[in-house]
C-alpha cells in the first residue's frame, strides 16, 4: 500500500528496513546521573516495537557544559555499558538505533550545568537562555571537536548503529555558522571557510574515528528563520560543504529556537518544511531526511514519491502513536492514534522543564508503569459523557475486557472538541474525533446518543461502575445588558450558530477568546490555494496578497480585564497565537473591565476611565464551569462513580483524555 515507505534504504553500509526515522527528542526522562533510564528505554522500546525504521536519541551530552544535568551523557567510557544494554534492547526488534551527539552552546542554562558558564563561539547573549556565554579558546574548540568524535567512538563501541550531529535549532555548531552569534577574528570566524571550520573539523574527526563504514549524519536546520542568519541558500552551500567532509546524509529541519516563524504548531501546514529537505537533497548525493509536520501515512509515501526526501522523520506522530509503523504497513490507518500538533504534552512540558507527555496518548512516557490489561472479571461500565475524557474511558475500558455502554446527550460524540477544531490551524482536533469514532465501530461499546442520563436510567441499567463526564459549560458573567440579542457565546460563534456583525469584540483573553478572535478575524480572508493561484499568475501585487490573507470581513477587539493576554496558553503556542492576532488586525484591549453592555455599546473601564466601544457583537470567551448536576443524584442515591476530565475541573484535553484512560484501568481493582 505504501511502496515506497516501506521500501529498505542504506545509509553508508547500513540498511534500514523501512523510511519512517524518529527523530530526536529531549523527553527529559534521565536523572541527574545522566544515564539512560529505564523510562528512555521503555519509550524507545515501544517505538521500535512499533516498527520504526530508525530511532535517533538524543540529544545525547558530549559534555556536562554542553548538555546539563537532565541529558542521558556519552562522555566518558563509562557510559559504554548503559549504551550497550539500551542498544541491545532495542536490537530484539528490527529497528536500528543512532544517537544524537549534542552540545547547546549558548542555548545552555547555567543552572542545569552545575553553575557553569555556557560557551560559545563569541561571548554574544542569548535571548533563549537570556544569559551571556563564555567566548571558547582556540584549544577548547580543538577539544570540543575531540569531545565529539571520541563520543562517536564510545557509540560505536556500544553497538549503536550510527550517530548524528546536530547543527540545528541555534545549538553550538549553528553558533559558528551564523555571523549573528560568531564574532571571531581567528580562524573559526570571519569568512565562509572560517565559519564552516568546526562544524567540518568535528565531522572529520568523527569520521576519523570511527572509520569510513560507520554511519555519521547531521540534522540542520535548512533555513535558520533569523533576520541576518543563515539562508535557504546559504545552507545549501554549508552542507555541500559538509558532506566532502565525510557524512553519510541530513537530517533536515528549520529555524532556531529564536525564530519567530513557528515551526511545529498546528497552524503550520502539514509538511510546510518540506521545501527545505528537497533544496538540499538536490545538492547533495547521501539520503536526506524531512521534518516537522509530517503525520499520516498518505502524506509520508507522496513526500517519497515526490522525491522531496529520502526519509521521513516520524516524530510527535509516534509519540501520540508507538504502533505507527505498524497500523501503516497492516493497512490501518484508521487505527493510528492522531497527533494534533497542540504542543501541549510535548514542548510545553519541555520548555518548562517537565517530562514530555502526550495530549492524545496517556501511555507516552508511562509505558513502564501504564497497561491495558484483559481483565478476568469484566464489568458493566457506564460512560456518562462523549467528550474527550468520555470517549478514552470508554474505548480504553472494552479494551480492557469490560462491557461498555456510552450515554451522550448530544447528537454527535466530542464534547468540545468541535469548538477546539473550530479555529483556523487547529483542524488537526477533528482527527482525534475521527479517531475515537473508529474506534467505537471496532469495539463492542454501545453508544447511545441524544439520551439524559438520570438516576432512572442509572438504575434500570445497574453498572457496575459509573464514569462521570460530564464536562463542562460556558461562564456567563453577571453584567447588566449581558441578555442582550447582540450577546453571544463563542461557542455558538466558532461554530457559525449565529450571524455576526462586522464589528465584534471577544471578551476573555484566555486560549479560548484568544482562538475565537483569531477564527473571527481569519473569515474572509483567501484560502492559500487561492494565494498560490494568484501568486503563480502574478494576479496581484506582494502587498496586496498579504493584505488579502491577514485582512477579513471583519473588524475584531479583544478584551482582557488583565495585565496580559493567554496566561493559560503554554509557552510554545502562546507567542504563536500573539503574532497571529497582530498579523490579522485583531485590536488588543488588555485592563479592561467590562462594566455594561447598552445601546451605546460595550462599556469598559480602563484606567479609571470608562469607554464605550460600539459593536455589533460581543462574544462571550470567558472560561468554563463544571456541569455536575448529575453529581449529586449520584452522591444522594449512593452510587459509586469516578469524575473526570472537566466534570472534575475544567482543564486542558490533556487532563481529560489521560484521567479517562486512568479511570477506565482502575475500573475493577
Amino acid at each position: 500500500m505504501f511502496r515506497k515507505l516501506f521500501s529498505p534504504i542504506k545509509i553508508n553500509k547500513l540498511e534500514i528496513e523501512n523510511r519512517i526515522a524518529m527523530p530526536p527528542f529531549g523527553l527529559l526522562y534521565c536523572g541527574p546521573d545522566r544515564k539512560p533510564s529505564q523510562r528512555l528505554l521503555d519509550f524507545y522500546q515501544a517505538r521500535a516495537r512499533g516498527g520504526c525504521g530508525l530511532l535517533i536519541v538524543g540529544g545525547v551530552g558530549i559534555d556536562l557544559v554542553g548538555s546539563g544535568v537532565m541529558t542521558p551523557g556519552i562522555d566518558t567510557d563509562e557510559r559504554i555499558e548503559d549504551w550497550k544494554k539500551f542498544a541491545d534492547a532495542i536490537h530484539s526488534y528490527s529497528t536500528k538505533l543512532f544517537l544524537q551527539l549534542f552540545h547547546a552552546g549558548r542555548y545552555q542554562y547555567s543552572a542545569l550545568a552545575n553553575g557553569e558558564q555556557s560557551v560559545a563561539p563569541s561571548a554574544v547573549r542569548s535571548r533563549y537562555t537570556n544569559e551571556e556565554p563564555r567566548a571558547l579558546s582556540l584549544s577548547e574548540i580543538q577539544d570540543l571537536e575531540d569531545k565529539f568524535a571520541l563520543a562517536a567512538l564510545r557509540a560505536k563501541k556500544a553497538g549503536v548503529d550510527g550517530v548524528e550531529i546536530i547543527a540545528s535549532a541555534g545549538y553550538l555548531i549553528c553558533q559558528f555558522l551564523s555571523p549573528l552569534t560568531n564574532k571571531r577574528d581567528d580562524a573559526y570566524g570571519g569568512s565562509f571557510e572560517n565559519r564552516t571550520r568546526f562544524g567540518r573539523r568535528v565531522i572529520e574527526k568523527t569520521r576519523e574515528a570511527v572509520g569510513s563504514e560507520y554511519p555519521v549524519i547531521m540534522r540542520v536546520a535548512g533555513n535558520e528563520f533569523i533576520p541576518g542568519g543563515n539562508t535557504s541558500r546559504d545552507i545549501l552551500e554549508i552542507v555541500q560543504v559538509f558532506e566532502k567532509a565525510g557524512l553519510d546524509g541530513f537530517d533536515v529541519t528549520g529555524g532556531w529556537h529564536e525564530t519567530r516563524v513557528p515551526q511545529l504548531p498546528s497552524l503550520v501546514p502539514r509538511g510546510a518544511y518540506c521545501y527545505l529537505a528537497a533544496g538540499i537533497r538536490s545538492r547533495v548525493s547521501v539520503p536526506v531526511f524531512a521534518s516537522n509536520r509530517i503525520v499520516e501515512p498518505e502524506q509520508a509515501e507522496r513526500i517519497l514519491q515526490d522525491g522531496l526526501a529520502d526519509v521521513v522523520n516520524i516524530g510527535r506522530a509516534q509519540i501520540a502513536d508507538p504502533e505507527w509503523a505498524n497500523k501503516a504497513k497492516a493497512g490501518k490507518a484508521w487505527d493510528i492514534r492522531p497527533c494534533v500538533d497542540c504542543l501541549q504534552g510535548c514542548m510545553d512540558m519541555l520548555f518548562t522543564g517537565r517530562p514530555v507527555q502526550c495530549l492524545c496518548n496517556p501511555l507516552a512516557g508511562f509505558e513502564g508503569e501504564r497497561k491495558i490489561e484483559r481483565t478476568n472479571s469484566p464489568k458493566k461500565v457506564m460512560v456518562i459523557g462523549a467528550g474527550p475524557a468520555g470517549l478514552e474511558a470508554a474505548v480504553t475500558a472494552s479494551k480492557c475486557g469490560h462491557a461498555v455502554t456510552l450515554y451522550e446527550m448530544a447528537d454527535e460524540i466530542g464534547g468540545q472538541l468541535p469548538l477546539v477544531a473550530a479555529p483556523p490551524g487547529r483542524e488537526e482536533f477533528a482527527r482525534l474525533m475521527d479517531y475515537y469514532r473508529a474506534q467505537i465501530k471496532q469495539s463492542r461499546i454501545k453508544l447511545k446518543l441524544g439520551k439524559q442520563v438520570n438516576i432512572k436510567t442509572i438504575r434500570k441499567d445497574q453498572p457496575d461502575s459509573v464514569i462521570l463526564a460530564t464536562g463542562s459549560r460556558q461562564v456567563v458573567p453577571e453584567i447588566p445588558g449581558i441578555d442582550r440579542p447582540e450577546v453571544v457565546n463563542a461557542w455558538d460563534a466558532l461554530l457559525r450558530r449565529v450571524d455576526l456583525g462586522r464589528t465584534v469584540a471577544v471578551l476573555g483573553g484566555g486560549a479560548v477568546g484568544i482562538e475565537t478572535a483569531i477564527a473571527l478575524a481569519e473569515r474572509g480572508t483567501i484560502s492559500g490555494e487561492t494565494l498560490k493561484f494568484l501568486l503563480k499568475h502574478g494576479a496581484e501585487e506582494i502587498d496586496v496578497l498579504k493584505e488579502l490573507v491577514t485582512r477579513g470581513t471583519r473588524k475584531v477587539y479583544l478584551l482582557e480585564m488583565l495585565n496580559e493576554i493567554g496566561k493559560d496558553v503554554g509557552r510554545t503556542n502562546r507567542w504563536v497565537f500573539v503574532k497571529e492576532l497582530r498579523l490579522l488586525g485583531v485590536e488588543i484591549i488588555t485592563n479592561a473591565t467590562v462594566v455594561a453592555v447598552t445601546d451605546r455599546g460595550v462599556i469598559y473601564k480602563k484606567d479609571d476611565q470608562e469607554v464605550a466601544l460600539k459593536v455589533d457583537n460581543l462574544v462571550l470567551a470567558l472560561g468554563a464551569t463544571s456541569n455536575d448536576e448529575l453529581e449529586d443524584a449520584l452522591t444522594k442515591a449512593q452510587v459509586a462513580f469516578a469524575k473526570v476530565g472537566d466534570v472534575k475541573q475544567p482543564r486542558q484535553i490533556l487532563n481529560a483524555i489521560h484521567e479517562g484512560f486512568l479511570a477506565a484501568t482502575a475500573v475493577g481493582s
